[in-house]
């Protein structure tokens, strides 16, 4: 028991720093922040899951963000203790600790009990990772669905021992509550559909198929009673298709032009539909240039050149020492996890728990890169980074003479990362750190 208190410090460490940072800055919730606020506090009155019951339900935009999950954490938190920012960071920093934990037991169940180091690793890299701190202390989903998605990974290693019912049925709570959170974590139903495969655990598969589809029952049936329409989360895929692939598009964020018109003239849905419909004309009518964009947010995904910190809250030399904190954190990480893959593709290929974190891995950056990037969509893959970060630690501390290539060949794909991405986007990058001045 006494080794285990590392983590736990570290956890709570985890916890008192990301509260601290909350407590400290207390930002005010804007864009995002403020429809997920506002739908909670509408959800809480009993108005129902709105964000402006002023207009047409059909032209409620609160369809459109991410959710709805986090709405209903947040209802849930203000029908408890009321409208009060301070309560969402703490339970937010709570949850943070709780990801330390559970990433840590993934790690100790994926290379056993004598190869601690690795979770200590992995858990201080997630925990103290500046981005997820300052995430934390905001009103978005980040924190919530990414406690959620460890946990769901780690029920998913778990299955390597054995898929009995109950087994099936715990899955099925957690994969529905993290596809409710946030629905690009469905791609991960492909890797259980592979372990069940595996084992021949048809019967439990079934169970935990029925188990996610009954829970996410009630918001299919409300979403078709409004729209007639089935749509098992939120209706936002065409908005997010179409604002990163289209003519003049970056493949990062930006609304198109028209958008609001076609909002207030079609209504969420059909604006939705009609914004997947010019996605699938633009990379018909330009394959090539897609591809292009979907290589260009590649690069982005994994440059450390992408760093947080870009907020309203913060101006001067505090927001450049965040930038550049970041920055070097996403350095180490992506450095030292390319070290881990190398290491792990040379030496744990039989390691079956750690292939599914590897398809989680590859999986999480498969559902973003083809449609849109910014900064924050990444975070979700950090704490399976970390994994591969802590294995590499753990192994050059062993052996720096025997590891040291796959440290060194790391260091330069991400050194060509980096100079590529300043070729391509030196223009914005200035322009960037000339508006925090």
């Amino acid at each position: 028991m006494k080794k285990e208190k590392v983590i736990v410090w570290i956890a709570i460490a985890t916890f008192l720093v990301s509260l601290g940072y909350s407590f400290y800055f207390r930002i005010t919730p804007a864009v995002d922040a403020r429809a997920y606020d506002q739908v909670a506090q509408n959800l809480v009155a009993g108005i129902g899951f709105r964000l402006d019951p002023t207009v047409p339900l059909l032209q409620d935009e609160a369809i459109t963000y991410q959710g709805p999950l986090y709405q209903f954490f947040l209802a849930g938190l203000y029908w408890l203790f009321g409208h009060h920012y301070a309560i969402v960071w703490i339970a937010q920093a709570l949850l943070r600790g709780c990801s330390v934990l559970v990433l840590f037991l993934l790690c100790k169940e994926t290379f056993g009990e004598e190869q601690r180091r690795i979770g200590w690793v992995a858990g201080a890299l997630f925990g103290f990772f500046p981005d997820l701190i300052e995430i934390n202390a905001m009103l978005m989903t980040e924190t919530v669905f990414i406690f959620l998605s460890i946990l769901l990974v780690y029920a998913i290693v778990r299955l390597e021992k054995g898929i009995s019912i109950q087994r099936a049925i715990v899955l099925g709570i957690i994969f529905a509550a993290a596809v409710l959170s946030r629905s690009t974590i469905g791609i991960l139903g492909l890797v259980i559909a592979w372990l069940c495969y595996r084992q021949r655990a048809w019967k439990p598969f079934i169970i935990f198929v029925m188990v996610g589809g009954l829970l996410m029952t009630p918001w299919i049936v409300r979403n078709y009673k409004i729209y007639h329409v089935f749509l098992p989360t939120m209706a936002n895929f065409g908005f997010n298709f179409w604002v990163g692939n289209r003519v003049g598009a970056d493949g990062e964020g930006g609304n198109p032009p028209e958008l609001p018109q076609i909002l207030k003239e079609k209504g969420v849905l059909e604006a939705n539909y009609y914004a997947l419909g010019q996605f699938k004309s633009f990379v018909k009518a330009h394959p090539f240039q897609y591809l292009k964009l979907t290589a260009s947010r590649t690069l982005k995904y994994f440059s450390p050149l992408r760093p947080m910190g870009f907020w309203f809250y913060q101006k001067g030399i505090g927001q450049l020492i965040f930038i550049a904190s970041s920055a070097f954190a996403a350095f180490i990480l992506f450095i030292t996890s390319f070290t881990g893959i190398g290491i792990a593709w040379k030496e744990e290929q039989k390691n079956i728990r750690l292939r599914v974190i590897a398809m989680t891995a590859f999986l999480t950056c498969l559902s973003i890169v083809p449609i849109l990037v910014e900064t924050r969509y990444r975070l979700p893959i950090y704490p399976f980074l970390a994994i591969f970060s802590g294995l590499a630690v753990h192994r050059l501390l062993q052996n720096w003479n025997q590891y040291k290539p796959y440290f060194f060949k790391a260091l330069v794909i991400v050194g060509v990362i980096v100079v590529w991405d300043i070729g391509l986007e030196y223009t914005k990058v200035i322009e960037k750190l000339r508006g925090m001045f």
